[in-house]
């Protein structure tokens, strides 16, 4: 990673937002999240103006599916348009699987009159790849190496007779060709622009991939990238020469093979109930000189105390809080005076924002890809209820890493919590009990799991009657006790919705009484069209 302090600097640090995977239009059990999408957006246009953001980088999966509804279209373009007006000079979109390049890259050129750069597919000419961002002086603020996923077509060239194996090692050395590539145009650039301007020029690299050691969690919704190489892409792939690296596809917040600026921001919304108790983040770069003490931290300092300061009034106010001054010092003294809607039961750690990032997961070697959730513990859950902030509260931020010399900092921003998910898993009593002492002042999307000994057969009538008249939506009830039977006997009831994709062919694999011997083989190819159907383009021509 390349950042010279011998060079001048530019008179005001630039300031650079990480987001990805907005999955607009995603559905969650059926359940229509417009209203989380529409409230993420907003909040993320205040927060721009707010941190004075020069640049947003989108790493990929802006929509959920290649062919986005109407309304998510329309969210995605009035976004932009906001945008395009407010203090952010730039916008830069590259595609993530679950995107259409095609569909993307159709009004690029339109879009880049509002400073709107979209790179659905990967070019031809890896130099068009290549940004070269510009202020209002027209002076360069960035080279951006705008890489979108890479798909098998992108970077490998099919060949009679491959195995698995080679398929594998020649895609992984065509996304590291294709970087190589960029990295060695984004270099020719910054020198020439380093010559003319006398300062670093920042580079920085998007991505959406899989890295090596990856956190994921079991309903993410992450699908498998390449048939065979999951999770083989290392950080060693990305050139030196890159300040930071803005990744997209993994929903939980982390870095990558221990470097600090090469980071997923994560998903900004939780895609699934084993997200529900994460803290959802975007991610501040800033480069500069001496930005240990630069304004940023200062802004976001003054913004969090007005924000504190406003809720204690509010909440005073409406029902006789103690002031600041009045409240004990001890963190995890709960307020129990009554309060109205979002200012009951306020803890002092609400209040003053304490560091709300511990639950934030980096992955080690020691740890396991696959992040456990919490559905098994419901008195946890339910008191995680607390973690998911909402959108009126004060906004928390942490400082996750600055260079030595002062000129790059990383500061994660947290994302309110605009639709309170809850994860419940018991025997019908402690299942019962948990929907009882849920607050009724909340509404929470729920999601049973049964794990009882006992047949309950009016489990889900009883659930429905305890969440009647109350906020609360149950929008999926899973009952092992009688999935698990069927599953052991091999039933004829055994339905699709209790499978995915491999455990149907698996079942047809074992009523055609195919060979042990030629199971692998026919594993593999089913794998390659499940993974077509998955990434072919469909919106295109």
């Amino acid at each position: 990673m390349s950042n010279s302090t011998s060079l001048s600097h530019p008179p005001k640090p630039l300031t650079i937002l990480h987001t990805s995977d907005w999955h607009l239009g995603r559905r969650l059990y059926g359940q229509l999240r417009y209203h989380e999408f529409e409230a993420f957006l907003a909040w993320l246009t205040q927060t721009l103006q707010q941190y004075e953001v020069d640049v947003l980088i989108v790493a990929g999966d802006v929509f959920d599916t290649m062919t986005p509804s109407n309304k998510a279209q329309a969210l995605y373009y009035e976004f932009l348009g906001v945008v395009s007006k407010s203090h952010c000079d730039h916008v830069v979109v590259v595609a993530g699987n679950h995107d259409s390049p095609t569909f993307l890259d159709a009004p690029a050129n339109v879009l880049k009159a509002l400073n709107v750069h979209v790179i659905g597919t990967a070019c031809e000419d890896v130099a068009d790849e290549v940004l070269v961002l510009t202020d209002s002086q027209d002076q360069a603020q960035c080279i951006i190496a705008a890489v979108p996923y890479l798909r098998d077509r992108d970077v490998r060239s099919a060949q009679a007779g491959e195995s698995g194996a080679d398929k594998d090692a020649n895609l992984l050395a065509g996304i590291h060709e294709h970087y190589a590539k960029v990295a060695q145009v984004a270099k020719a650039k910054q020198a020439k622009l380093i010559a003319q301007q006398q300062r670093h020029i920042p580079l920085i690299a998007t991505g959406h991939l899989f890295a090596a050691g990856g956190a994921t969690t079991a309903d993410d919704g992450v699908r498998e990238l390449y048939v065979g190489s999951l999770g083989k892409i290392s950080a060693d792939m990305f050139d030196e020469c890159f300040d930071y690296v803005a990744l997209g596809h993994l929903h939980v917040p982390q870095k990558v093979g221990g470097r600090e600026h090469i980071r997923y921001s994560g998903s900004p919304i939780a895609m699934g109930f084993g997200e529900a108790n994460q803290t959802k983040q975007v991610l501040l770069v800033q480069f500069g000189q001496n930005l240990a003490s630069d304004s940023l931290k200062e802004r976001i300092q003054e913004r969090i105390q007005e924000r504190v300061q406003e809720r204690i009034e509010e909440a005073s106010t409406a029902s006789q809080i103690p002031t600041a001054s009045q409240i004990s010092a001890k963190p995890s003294h709960t307020l129990t005076t009554p309060a109205a809607g979002a200012a009951a039961n306020l803890s002092q750690a609400d209040l003053f924002c304490g560091d709300l990032f511990d639950d934030w997961l980096e992955p080690t070697s020691n740890q396991p890809s696959q992040l456990q959730t919490h559905a098994d513990s419901t008195a946890d859950s339910i008191s995680q209820l607390d973690k998911q902030h909402k959108p009126d509260e004060a906004l928390a931020t942490k400082t996750l890493h600055i260079t030595a010399d002062n000129t790059m900092q990383i500061i994660a921003v947290t994302v309110p919590c605009f639709q309170q998910l809850l994860p419940i898993s018991g025997d019908i009593n402690h299942i019962l009990q948990s929907l009882q002492q849920l607050p009724h002042t909340k509404p929470i999307w729920i999601e049973v799991a049964y794990t009882g000994d006992e047949i309950v057969s009016d489990l889900r009538e009883q659930i429905h009657a305890a969440v009647a008249g109350t906020p609360f939506e149950v929008l999926k009830i899973k009952n092992h006790q009688v999935r698990n039977k069927v599953l052991k006997a091999q039933s004829t009831h055994e339905t699709l919705q209790d499978l995915d994709e491999m455990q149907v062919f698996e079942r047809c694999l074992v009523a055609n009484k195919v060979a042990e011997s030629q199971r692998p083989s026919l594993r593999e190819a089913y794998a390659q069209i499940v993974y077509q159907i998955h990434h072919d383009d469909s919106m295109a021509e």
